[in-house]
């Protein structure tokens, strides 16, 4: 099971491209906190649970995060095996989160998008200032911890000439354990010419990827064949839940806060009814993707919350542009892949 926890949506910074366009000051207390708990361990699986703290910026909740930790890790009711992550931008990751994390193995990601250069194009602070340099000083003290950590990336249509020496960049740079990146799929700059761009780009890492070592080649997550698989049907609300500030439940992170799929509570529990009905919702097919050869692999046809960001928030944007980008990148990794 995986519980994706929303212990703020708060930030300290003011990214160009957030999703999250209205930033509310809120935080969940230690009281909502011990509701949270006691419904993961009652939904707990008797395998692997995944509990990653998400944001906002989580870490302006770190007191939260530490006490769901410990209480978890030590508690009577737990049957199955917990992993903890959260994903930050990095300006708050103090000597007591490094110590705590490792002591807990807890999986830090932190958020980086390159050169000083690039990285600066879009991620500011709420003055508009740079953040580079707080970041970088952030994954140099990782390294020097010795904990793994994960780097991610995010490009635009502004930056996807840079992303070739971007990646490079960060593997020569720092010993992160994984690199992903990922597309602002609502940037309104992606045309087929940029799409272009990214095809070359993509080549240009795939050759750079053949001369690195394994180890080095490994780390570059996104053109690993084994990430490389059949989607499948989307479970969000069976597998997956997620919980906001206030302890409602929504089946993924994109769907958190829209009441037409809020899924009950922590304190009533998941509503079978509204679970049915998302969930019937996720399984029908957009007959648009009935023809493409690559629909099993992309995200664009597995994910049903597309179509209601389309209709209700960025118009025809996002789905064109999720189409574009899915399939020029399924297209690169069968080639490279021979698939």
């Amino acid at each position: 099971m995986l519980f994706n926890i929303w212990v703020t949506q708060d930030c300290n910074l003011s990214c160009k491209y957030c999703y999250e366009k209205k930033k509310r000051k809120r935080y969940m207390s230690l009281e909502e906190a011990d509701a949270v708990i006691a419904f993961i361990l009652k939904y707990q699986t008797d395998k692997t649970n995944q509990v990653n703290f998400h944001g906002g910026e989580p870490l302006l909740n770190w007191d939260v995060i530490e006490y769901i930790v410990k209480q978890i890790n030590h508690s009577s009711l737990k049957k199955g095996r917990f992993r903890f992550s959260f994903t930050t931008n990095g300006i708050l990751l103090t000597n007591d989160v490094l110590r705590f994390s490792k002591e807990n193995d807890v999986l830090i990601s932190v958020s980086i998008d390159g050169k000083p250069e690039t990285h600066n194009k879009n991620r500011v602070d709420m003055s508009g200032k740079d953040t580079y340099h707080m970041v970088e000083e952030c994954l140099r003290r990782l390294d020097e911890s010795g904990i793994n950590y994960e780097i991610r990336m995010t490009y635009n249509a502004k930056t996807i000439s840079e992303l070739a020496c971007n990646v490079k960049f960060l593997l020569e740079n720092f010993n992160c354990s994984c690199l992903r990146w990922a597309p602002d799929y609502f940037d309104c700059g992606w045309n087929e010419e940029k799409v272009q761009i990214f095809i070359k780009q993509y080549r240009s890492i795939m050759e750079y990827q053949k001369k690195l070592k394994k180890e080095q080649a490994e780390k570059i997550a996104v053109l690993n064949i084994d990430n490389f698989n059949k989607l499948g049907r989307c479970c969000g609300g069976i597998t997956e839940m997620n919980i906001d500030t206030g302890g409602d439940l929504y089946p993924c992170t994109f769907a958190c806060g829209k009441e037409a799929f809020l899924i009950g509570n922590i304190k009533d529990g998941p509503d079978i009814e509204r679970i049915n009905r998302v969930y019937g919702t996720m399984q029908k097919s957009y007959p648009r993707c009935e023809t493409c050869q690559n629909k099993d692999y992309c995200i664009g046809n597995r994910c049903k919350m597309i179509n209601y960001m389309e209709d209700t928030c960025c118009g025809n944007t996002y789905i064109e542009n999720l189409c574009r980008l899915s399939n020029a990148e399924i297209t690169l990794l069968r080639e490279q892949w021979m698939l």
